[in-house]
């Protein structure tokens, strides 16, 4: 007869996604295994690989990583040192256990949870002995490859922490369904090293029943069938409901202690009138209003935003910005002050210069801006001859003034930007449908937006949309069209990293309140081709009401978006875009992509001061 190999059931509905929605990459078929029957597959191990009780050898060739295949002597790089697949060969024990190896990154909102929740896996006691864990990190908190710095960081969330290692080439993407959300599990027989079984973000009442079965065949006893299904709500497990609950409405940003402005209210209210004011422009047109309008979630309604003139990307919503990480689309700026300078002395936004900026903060703000900055009075402004009326670096105006006297108007320029970002961290989301059904009531969402929300859950989405914000905050690359005037494809975080590094006003430097506090920027230096064409994830809340979507703003319904991302993107010969759509974003068919959208209409975010 012949054993199913266990997979995720929607990766079954996947098969044929690729039809569905013209795409040529096909999800790849339920493998199968020739046994002789339901009482064990596995044959004694060679003598030549076990002598006097110890393992001498690893398993000959042929050597395949993939599904029934015998691993390859793979070596990882882990905390310690290089660590072998060969460390975990046991030929010689009288009976096998199972070597679970678990791809997961920092970012991924579903890998977090089962991080948190391994213990789940040895719950039973009969596994306590029986499994070995192996995490193996593919990426950081940003998406970037990972490095050996980052798996104390892995270990400090993992409740069962056995051995780490480090594979930023995500090895394991070539076991069975490779377009699947993270977690994977491969399930290795640490007898034979054949791999027995994969799962892809399994519930864990699934992956324990699973590793049972598992263990069952490989000691030749009759396989159970007293396992229980895992249990449900409202049509939603256990574990779809706890990564539910993280995503609880969130309140008050954390402490920036690089602004410590940040939670003043006398801040805040000057900041306020900043933010709206078109009198810091030149043109006496734009302020930071005119592309985050209040009754547009904060957006501007715009594909690509218009200051002075158009701009290459559209504006994204500041709901929940002051608790982003990296802030624009490509991540330029590292703190919500620094973003907020940004437009001010864009050639294409305001337009304006920081000499401008800080006369009419004199001529205008004086008595609040003393209020607030009392440690930095304004300087001699009225003298036009020390202090003209425009420029910024770079200006013959600028130039020509001493030192002393440019950091003096950077100093009230860079404070103009610490009291903006002292009002966004004001703005809070209200609650919306999501977060009453969250709390119990499970009438809050109506049958279409349940079905939306499963998928939403099934098919990945809370990878990335995670937690309060319902955002990793990391650079993903899903091959968006481009926005830009010229028609060129947008280079995102690769570009975006680079001039980050150069930047004037990072958290690091001397503008900043607490340099010590900055955020490590060490390999931006060279970003890796995976941020070539990479953006921030948005936030989902204050989404029906933040359209048109994308970093170019090309896709005017939510609609729109999900059949991009259930497509896996634009085609890698599309020119609209660059770089490479990750391997853990699923295809999910022309149905799933309609169903999900009544959900996606939920995630409002209505804000209030």
């Amino acid at each position: 007869m012949r054993r199913l190999i266990w997979l995720p059931a929607f990766a079954v509905a996947l098969s044929g996604a690729a039809s569905a929605c013209g795409s040529d990459e096909a999800a790849p078929p339920i493998a199968t295994v020739a046994t002789g029957s339901d009482a064990g597959v596995d044959a004694p191990a060679p003598a030549a690989l076990c002598t006097d009780g110890k393992a001498v050898a690893y398993p000959p060739e042929p050597h395949e990583i993939g599904i029934t295949g015998t691993l390859p002597n793979l070596s990882f790089e882990g905390e310690t040192g290089s660590l072998r697949l060969a460390d975990f060969f046991e030929p010689c024990a009288p009976k096998s256990r199972l070597l679970v190896i678990r791809t997961t990154t920092l970012w991924c909102g579903t890998c977090r949870w089962h991080a948190a929740h391994t213990r789940s896996l040895l719950r039973d006691a009969a596994l306590a002995d029986r499994i070995v864990l192996l995490d193996l990190l593919v990426a950081d908190e940003d998406n970037m490859p990972a490095t050996v710095s980052a798996l104390g960081r892995l270990r400090a969330r993992l409740d069962v922490p056995e051995k780490l290692a480090i594979d930023p080439p995500y090895t394991f993407r070539k076991v069975g369904a490779s377009l699947d959300p993270l977690p994977t599990y491969v399930i290795v027989d640490t007898r034979s090293m054949q791999v027995r079984t994969i799962d892809t973000n399994p519930n864990p009442d699934s992956l324990h029943a699973k590793l049972l079965v598992e263990l069952d065949l490989l000691d030749k006893l009759p396989r159970r069938n007293n396992l229980p299904s895992p249990r449900t709500t409202d049509g939603l497990s256990d574990y779809e409901l706890d990564l539910l609950r993280e995503m609880k409405t969130p309140g008050a940003p954390a402490p920036d202690p690089t602004n410590e402005y940040a939670d003043i209210a006398v801040a805040a209210a000057l900041g306020k009138k900043l933010f709206s004011d078109v009198a810091l422009s030149p043109s006496g047109t734009v302020s930071c209003a005119t592309c985050h309008d209040a009754t547009k979630g904060f957006s501007d309604g715009l594909a690509q935003s218009v200051g002075v003139a158009k701009v290459n990307r559209n504006s994204p919503t500041i709901a929940l910005a002051s608790h982003a990480r990296w802030q624009f689309w490509d991540g330029r700026a590292d703190t919500l002050w620094m973003q907020a300078l940004g437009p001010f002395e864009d050639g294409k936004e305001i337009a304006s210069s920081r000499l401008f900026i800080a006369h009419q903060i004199a001529d205008r703000y004086a008595t609040e801006y003393g209020a607030v900055f009392a440690k930095y009075p304004l300087p001699p402004l009225s003298n036009l001859a020390r202090f003209p009326a425009a420029g910024k670096p770079d200006d013959p105006s600028w130039q020509g003034m001493t030192a002393a006297d440019q950091d003096a108007v950077t100093r009230v320029y860079v404070n103009a930007g610490k009291a903006v970002a002292a009002f966004e961290r004001t703005l809070r989301v209200k609650p919306n449908a999501l977060d009453r059904y969250v709390a119990g009531d499970l009438a809050a969402l109506d049958v279409p937006q349940k079905k939306g929300l499963e998928i939403f859950l099934k098919t990945g989405c809370a990878q990335c949309h995670w937690g309060p914000q319902m955002s990793d905050d990391a650079f993903h690359a899903i091959r968006f069209p481009t926005g830009r005037q010229d028609g060129e494809a947008d280079r995102g975080r690769a570009d975006g990293a680079l001039a980050l590094l150069s930047a004037e006003f990072t958290a690091g430097k001397k503008w900043s309140d607490a340099p010590a506090a900055a955020k490590s920027l060490l390999g931006l230096d060279k970003p890796p081709p995976s941020m070539l064409g990479a953006f921030k994830t948005p936030t989902l809340r204050a989404l029906p009401k933040s359209g048109p979507y994308g970093h170019g703003g090309t896709f005017a319904t939510l609609g729109e978006v999900s059949k991009h991302y259930g497509e896996r993107g634009l085609k890698d010969d599309d020119t609209r875009s660059i770089g490479v759509t990750e391997p853990w974003v699923p295809l999910f068919d022309a149905n799933a992509q309609r169903d999900l959208v009544p959900f996606l209409d939920v995630l409002t975010g209505d804000l209030v001061e």
